[in-house]
This record gives C-alpha cells, structure tokens and sequence, in this order.
C-alpha cells in the first residue's frame, strides 16, 4: 500500500506548543531518519501526525458503469480539530477529493488486463509544518499525458483558525509583497521560456490567445491561489503554475523562495539613447525618459501627443532579467522602439508612440518569441536588429509590426453594460479593436480604437482612444486594465491613466457581458 508521506518542518521542542510564531523556526524533514534525532523530537512528531488522519482510503481496481477499467488510489485527510475553520476544511476535502468514488467503495476488485492500458486515479497528500501550524497539500493525478494538480490549506492547530498563505510567510518573517513579485517573475519567466522554446506562438496572435495565457499565468499565481510547501530544512518552495499549450493547459511550476535574506548583490545597470528616448534597467525597474525636442513636438500634429517638458515613465509589465537593451524607430517620423533581449535570449520590447497614443503609461508588451535564442541587440541606423546564436541577425522593426497586430483578447470582446442607481453606461469592444461607449447616463457617445497593449497583475492593459462626438465634445483616451470573471460574467476594469469615463474618480468598476443576440 502507497502510504501518506509527512514533510514535516519540525520545532524544538521548546518552541511546540508555542503556535507558529518566530522567524526563523528551525525545520527538518520528519521522515529524514537521522540518528541523532532527540527524543523530544519524536514526540513532536508523533503528535504532528495524530494531528492528521485519513477521512477515505481507498486503493482497488474498478470497472465503471461505462465498462472502463480505472485503477484508483485514493488518500483524504482530514484535520483532527473540532473548530468550525478545521469542519469546513475537512468538509472541501471530502467535496473535492472523496465524494465522486465513494460510490466505488463496494464495488468489486477487477483485475486489471495488460492490454486494457487502465487509466489512473491517484490523489494523495503531505503535510508540512510549521511548529502548530500545517500546510496541507492535495495532489491528484488522472493518468495520461496531462500533469497532476494540487491544491493547499494552511491551518493553525493553536489558535485553531485557518490561516493564508500571506499570514504563514509573515510568521516566517517574509515580506508578502516581495514574494509575490518573485512568484509573478518566476511564472511569466518560465511561459516565456516555453513558449519560445516550443514555438506554440504561431496560431495564438489570433482572437488574442496568446495574451489571454499570459494573463492566466498571472492571475493564478496570487499568493493565496499557491501551495506552500516546506520539503526540507530552511527550504520554502511555493507551488503554482503557468498556462500551456499540451494537454488540459496548464504545467505545475514550483519556485523556492529564500527564507534568509540574501547578501545584496550589485544590480547590472543596462541603459541606451536614441534621438530624444533613453532607456534604463536597473534590475525588476525600468524607466524610459523622453525629451521635448523638434522630434517629440511634432507628435502633437502628427499623434495628438503634447509632451510638455521632459518626462520619465515607469515601463510597466517586466518581469524578466535582462542583459541587453537597445533603442530604434519604426515607420517614418521619429517612432521609438525599446527593445529589451532576456537573459533566456527572447526579445521584449515597448512601443513608445503606441502606448502613449492612449495617455502617459508604457508597457512592455507580449515578448516577440520568434526573436529567441539572441544573444545581443545591436542599432543599424535606426532600425535594431538581433544577433542570435548561431551567428544570424534578425531585424526586429517588421517583427515588431506584426506583433503590433494581434487581436483584442477575446475575454474583452463583446457588449458590457455599467448599471447603477443613478446611471447606465455601456462599451462595445470588437476583436479589431473598433470601440463604442455609451456614458454620462447613456447622454455621450463616442467612438474610437483599442490597442492591446500587454499585461499586468490587474489584467490585460487596453489603450483607447476616441474621435471627437458628433456634439463637438473632444474625444477621450484612457488606459485600463480588464480581466474578465466568467463565474459572474464580469468584466473587471481598473483605471491604470486618464478619467474614468463611467464613473469619474473611481479606480475600480464592474462591467456586465451582455449576452449573445
């Protein structure tokens, strides 16, 4: 019989009963044998696992009512704590883990045939700990090429709550904040490795697919969305994911976060000039500064873009370690480029003019993953182009347009409607990026174009821009954050610049998806 397996991250004993208090609680895994091991320390323990039972067990192979033969290995838990916290987590585990083959508890053993290749269904978990505290990982598997699953819980058997994800960091004296950044870094790092590695890109520009993975990868990664697992002593490992092409779509990602912090390194300072743009990245930071100078002044002619005096835009959506950046022009007039290479050699880049079409906010868009296996980027009058390792070059300029044209990402495409006590606002958005709103209770109407722009935790980051109304009322530009909830049909818009055209002032606003005619 397969057997639970208990990580346990174990306290001195003088520290046991003090709950999941201190910094820098000493671990061990439980199962690691030593011969040195105190006596004290087995009977914590021991008292770890009494703390853990199993709800359901069960292993046998089965004949389903669609006469397909399933070899299922089945293990529960279950917390042994009488609180109504440790009762509903005991209840979600039942739900989600035991409930569907309970059926199959007095269903006769079959013996499984070689050449019937019987499926698998194997659900399993650990336990790791953190003096009182537990953190419960489920992992079930169906067989197949697709990966396993988990899922976590984290419960204090001192105060008998269940706590976050967030709440067990801060007990180990991290800073949640950071390790949210690292999480983020270390999916999107990983989607961008293996799209570019695989060469997937070709048919997602299409309906916006490759936009909406990446903002996938993003969303799932939240702290409380993670397991935490703590395999060894001083060892934390935060288990997430990132969207994929194979299989159901989506590959388990574990990134090991430090629990001590690290000597500070010297942070490479990347920088580059062109013309009246200069870039600067300096670690997970990174600027552009434009100068008002003959060029930059007639982008108030040529784009409606009025740049004052100087100015330094934060780049917003990097989440990668750079070695190389360098600046060029598309199109005619002075259109700058910043093009960023990573260290896994994929080329990034922000339009300068495309983004500021819709306000005062540039974002590193989608990575060009047909620009890969670079090694530098390097100016050739004023278009760049990228040296890749097998000593080719690319020009990055007609790479650049392509990328440009990808569809609105299909999540937010489709007819919305803001509803509220005093007011009805509504915006049609095409897949092209055609855009229509309704706003000021329904009084104004405009029309203008979307640009996909990249992503960003909030979500996919669209850039409008409107014409002037047929009132004479001069046109607005905005840029917002959208990610759509399909539990609720909403689609969820933060303000990232300009007014919020619905509702002046607020940051945040629901829109509800009309359905289809």
């Amino acid at each position: 019989m397969k057997h639970k397996r208990l990580a346990a991250a174990v306290l001195a004993a003088a520290l046991w009963l003090t709950g999941c208090g201190g910094a820098a609680a000493p671990a061990a895994p439980a199962s690691s044998g030593a011969a040195s091991q105190s006596a004290a320390d087995t009977a914590v323990q021991t008292a770890q696992k009494d703390r853990i039972t199993e709800q359901f067990t069960l292993e046998k192979t089965i004949r389903n009512e669609y006469d397909i033969t399933y070899r299922l290995n089945i293990h529960v838990p279950q917390l042994v704590c009488y609180s109504p916290d440790a009762a509903y987590i005991n209840y979600e585990l039942a739900a989600m883990y035991a409930a569907e083959f309970r059926e199959y508890e007095d269903s006769p053993e079959i013996e499984p045939q070689q050449d019937e290749g019987n499926p698998d269904t194997y659900i399993n978990w650990d336990a790791y700990w953190y003096g009182d505290c537990v953190s419960l990982v489920m992992f079930r598997y169906d067989g197949g090429s697709d990966p396993g699953y988990s899922r976590g819980w984290c419960f204090d058997f001192a105060t008998e709550k269940q706590v976050s994800v967030t709440e067990m960091l801060q007990r180990m004296g991290l800073d949640p904040d950071a390790v949210q950044q690292q999480m983020l870094r270390g999916a999107m790092q990983t989607f961008d490795r293996h799209m570019a590695q695989g060469g997937y890109y070709e048919g997602l520009l299409s309906g916006g697919n490759l936009a909406s993975m990446r903002m996938n990868t993003l969303e799932n990664n939240q702290l409380e969305d993670l397991c935490l697992l703590l395999p060894e002593q001083n060892r934390l490992v935060l288990r997430g994911g990132c969207s994929s092409t194979a299989g159901w779509g989506w590959r388990q990602l574990d990134v090991e976060i430090p629990l001590q912090a690290a000597d500070p390194q010297p942070q490479t300072v990347l920088t580059d000039t062109y013309g009246s743009a200069s870039v600067q990245l300096e670690g997970t930071q990174g600027t552009i500064t434009l100068c008002r100078t003959p060029e930059t002044a007639a982008w108030d002619a040529d784009y409606g873009i009025r740049l004052e005096q100087d100015r330094t835009f934060p780049i917003l959506g990097i989440y990668n370690e750079y070695v190389d950046v360098c600046i060029g022009e598309i199109g005619a007039s002075f259109h700058p480029v910043v093009y960023l290479l990573t260290k896994d050699g994929v080329v990034e880049y922000v339009d300068v003019l495309r983004c500021l079409m819709s306000g005062n906010v540039l974002v590193c868009q989608d990575p060009i993953y047909i620009a890969n296996n670079g090694v530098a980027l390097e100016r050739s009058g004023k278009e760049v182009i990228l040296h890749q390792e097998d000593g080719s070059v690319l020009e990055l300029a007609p790479l650049t347009e392509e990328w440009n044209g990808q569809e609105i990402p299909s999540e937010a495409v489709g007819a919305f409607n803001e509803m509220a006590d005093d007011r009805f606002n509504w915006m049609d958005v095409e897949s092209n990026g055609l855009v229509q709103m309704g706003v000021q209770d329904n009084n104004v109407f405009y029309q203008g174009y979307a640009d996909y722009l990249g992503v960003v935790p909030e979500g996919m980051v669209l850039g409008v821009s409107t014409s002037e109304t047929e009132d004479g009322m001069p046109g607005i530009t905005f840029v917002a954050a959208v990610k759509y909830d399909l539990y609720n049909e909403t689609l969820n818009l933060t303000m990232i610049d300009g007014e919020n055209p619905f509702a002046e002032g607020k940051t945040q606003l629901q829109l509800i998806r009309c359905p289809d005619p």
